[in-house]
């Protein structure tokens, strides 16, 4: 997309939020390229002669513009380096605010301080309109009349609502957030009734029902609300969207819908559907998850539909929709080129509608789809709540989005219906979406989200050696650790298809993600600045039109000739297996260490590798306490002896931290499930290479990548041995451990003074 096409785009957006750029117009408020006066020209003038592309004013009084727009190419590599040119422009014309945009994102700063606008904390991503920009304090906007609640003063109703449902005898997790969507759905559509044109009678809407009481209240939205909703939006399946309330208690029914009534969920700057099914499924999840259900994420779901590019006419499909996230952002896209290309109108917006989306979801999340893409402003009825797995589908969707169901198992029939009858539910789904691409078309395309396990267990080498002979795959795309939490630790990636007369490259393209724009904590905090899934964006049409490849020196983007991929024993998908290259001034660990298998035939006591204390190391009876015994074999005989200063890990642990150095001055026994392995280079102190393995943010991310597994991560000790570390000479190292013993002593001092006070004080 060429930076004219971007403006294209941009100019949309700023009439949807209220920007007049008609020409001619006498309240026209918004100039391209050349500023409203020659005054301002005046003060733009410079040797090279250039403008700003978009000047932004409040009224035709006020001289001083309010607003610049820099716009770039999709392709442009950085949009953080316009910020210099805009601010600039910004500065000489003594302009407040400044946005980026190049299709993917925007950025929006306050000039004189640099910093990026925030709305309750929240960094805008978005155009704003001039009625929100002339709220703003500086580069801050605390103002609950724009912002009327925030997600956390949400995440306490559903909190609320979740325990009253809990209550009420509401106890599956999953139930519990089907009732509160079908609340939260009366809600809704009550409030968008007149924007999406509804035309849903009066006593069907919230406020005909909300001040009913008790026993009332719970008939008349079973009775009369749910079966006339169910007549206004009928499926074509015949089946009931709306099913009655479950909930018995109905004082309890009573005090949710007055919460949920003193918000007008219709102003509140957050995706409502998209946080109440995180919170919910989060919840369900830490107990339950049977249906390999997990939370994408919201910028996750926006990068895919970006690099897929759905176009108007073409038909989407997510095979295993959830709650309709991606199909519901596909729908948000297309809807923007049709007003972008000006096409806009009753009989594209019906076609849009009615044969654009289709979706298949085996659980009763595909009614609460169907729920959200009505809110959305799309129809419903190609959402179909069957078993994906046994209903496959031949030559029939352009593009294919989806999240697959992570790990299911499935049935010797259902695994007789793929071209490869492996007895996987993740083997399954990708050769589900590879059959439905539509084999007549060059354009079919499909963007799916995997366990990293796809990429390297034996189970799919047949699966690997398909997608790379017969041209399948087109790229892969590694994302950090961690971007599914708390839902998983899996890692995972993005396998990107093309159907069978897509033209194909010759090399697959590996491109690695390692900042996603959140920290990769429990709690993903947001990262200012543009992001590897930005850049992958910008690159990606150039990848495809063959103008980057393994010649463009690029260290994000590796190319994998397939030949190799086949030639390789186990159709390996790492890339770590074709390019690991050892950096300058490092070391592989497997030149340094050397692995012990020695039996404990002395009876030494047992110790536990966690992640819980700062080695990694305690024994057994001190980790357990009173359970040791329960958790320990009678013999520990056959366990591995750890002498002082030797180390170990749980392989299948090794992605979350567990390893452990034995800093006690006698041997100790680990369960020989774990590799126990010594320092052998006298270059290199034992706990310094603990510190790097530990500590070492790359060095951790590298353990993370050759980690793999259907479950859990597992990490072999020959995939271990190519972990790299830095190079520092001996001196360096012993004054880093040595601060590091030095700071441990302290905290032992005052623990030891901490217990002396507690002892002296609460002893009986």
């Amino acid at each position: 997309m060429n930076e004219r096409e971007v403006e294209n785009l941009l100019e949309t957006d700023l009439r949807e939020k209220g920007w007049n750029d008609r020409v001619g117009d006498p309240n026209r408020n918004v100039y391209r390229q050349v500023p409203r006066t020659q005054e301002e020209r005046d003060l733009l003038k410079d040797k090279n002669q250039l403008f700003p592309d978009y000047i932004l004013y409040s009224s035709i009084e006020k001289s001083t513009p309010i607003a610049i727009i820099e716009v770039k190419s999709a392709k442009y590599k950085n949009l953080e380096e316009a910020k210099e040119q805009g601010i600039n422009y910004a500065m000489k014309l003594n302009v407040e605010y400044l946005f980026l945009f190049n299709k993917n994102r925007y950025i929006a700063l306050h000039v004189p301080t640099e910093k990026y606008l925030l709305v309750n904390g929240i960094e805008v991503e978005h155009m704003l309109s001039l009625e929100q920009l002339e709220l703003f304090n500086g580069h801050r906007l605390d103002n609950e009349d724009y912002v009327v609640k925030t997600k956390s003063d949400l995440i306490i109703l559903f909190d609320k609502v979740n325990n009253k449902l809990r209550e009420s005898g509401v106890t599956a997790g999953i139930q519990r957030f089907t009732e509160f969507s079908n609340l939260l759905f009366l809600k809704l559509i009550s409030e968008l009734n007149k924007e999406h044109h509804f035309n849903l009678p009066s006593h069907l809407l919230w406020n005909a029902y909300k001040n009913y009481e008790g026993v009332n209240l719970l008939s008349y939205i079973n009775n009369t609300v749910i079966p006339g909703l169910n007549a206004q939006f009928e499926s074509e399946e015949r089946t009931s969207l709306f099913t009655k309330l479950r909930i018995s208690n109905t004082a309890n029914l009573e005090v949710i819908i007055k919460m949920m009534d003193s918000l007008d969920f219709s102003k509140i700057d957050s995706d409502i559907k998209g946080d109440s099914f995180e919170y919910f499924i989060q919840k369900y999840n830490q107990r339950n998850n049977d249906l390999g259900e997990y939370f994408t994420p919201r910028h996750i779901v926006d990068f895919l539909v970006n690099i897929l590019d759905p176009k108007f006419g073409e038909k989407v499909y997510d095979p295993f929709t959830g709650t309709g996230g991606m199909l519901i952002k596909s729908f948000d896209y297309m809807l923007s080129e049709l007003q972008r290309r000006e096409i806009y109108n009753d009989e594209t917006l019906a076609s849009l509608r009615k044969n654009s989306l289709h979706g298949s979801e085996i659980s009763d999340t595909a009614k609460i789809a169907k729920m959200n893409m009505i809110l959305t402003g799309d129809g419903h009825s190609n959402i179909i709540q069957q078993d994906t797995f046994s209903n496959p589908i031949d030559n029939l969707y352009d593009v294919i989005i989806s999240n697959i169901p992570f790990n299911l198992d499935i049935t010797k029939q259902q695994a007789e219906l793929y071209p490869l009858e492996i007895n996987s539910g993740n083997a399954a789904a990708i050769q589900h979406i590879m059959k439905a691409m539509k084999e007549n078309t060059g354009t079919a395309r499909a963007a799916v989200i995997v366990p990293e396990a796809i990429l390297e267990t034996g189970t799919y080498k047949d699966l690997r050696e398909k997608m790379v002979k017969e041209k399948w795959l087109e790229g892969i795309i590694s994302l950090p650790s961690n971007v599914f939490l708390p839902y998983t630790e899996a890692k995972t990636s993005i396998l990107l298809l093309n159907g069978k007369s897509t033209p194909k490259l010759e090399k697959i393209f590996f491109y690695t993600v390692d900042n996603d724009g959140y920290t990769l904590t429990t709690r993903r905090r947001k990262i200012h600045g543009i992001n590897d899934l930005d850049e992958f964006i910008a690159v990606y049409e150039e990848i495809k039109q063959g103008a980057i490849d393994e010649t463009t020196e690029r260290k994000d983007i590796t190319f994998v000739d397939r030949k190799s991929i086949l030639n390789n024993k186990n159709r390996s998908l790492q890339l770590f297996n074709y390019e690991d290259a050892l950096k300058d001034g490092h070391v592989r660990l497997g030149k340094i260490i050397e692995r012990i298998r020695i039996l404990n035939t002395k009876g030494y006591p047992t110790a536990s590798i966690t992640n819980k204390t700062f080695w990694g190391l305690l024994l057994g009876q001190e980790f357990w306490g009173q359970n040791f015994a329960s958790v320990t074999s009678e013999t520990n005989s056959n366990y591995s002896i750890a002498e002082p200063k030797w180390l170990a890990f749980n392989p299948s642990r090794a992605n979350i931290g567990s390893f452990g150095i034995n800093m006690n001055d006698t041997p100790v026994a680990i369960t020989s499930a774990y590799p126990v392995f010594k320092i052998i280079d006298s270059n290199f102190l034992p706990e310094y290479v603990y510190l790097q393995i530990m500590h070492n943010p790359i060095v951790k991310e590298d353990i993370n990548k050759r980690s793999y597994g259907t479950v859990r991560q597992n990490l072999n000790f020959s995939d271990f041995s190519s972990v790299q570390i830095p190079i520092k000479s001996l001196e360096e190292q012993e004054q880093i451990v040595n601060s590091i013993l030095g700071k441990m002593n302290i905290i032992k001092e005052k623990e030891i003074e901490l217990n002396n006070i507690l002892e002296n004080n609460f002893t009986i």
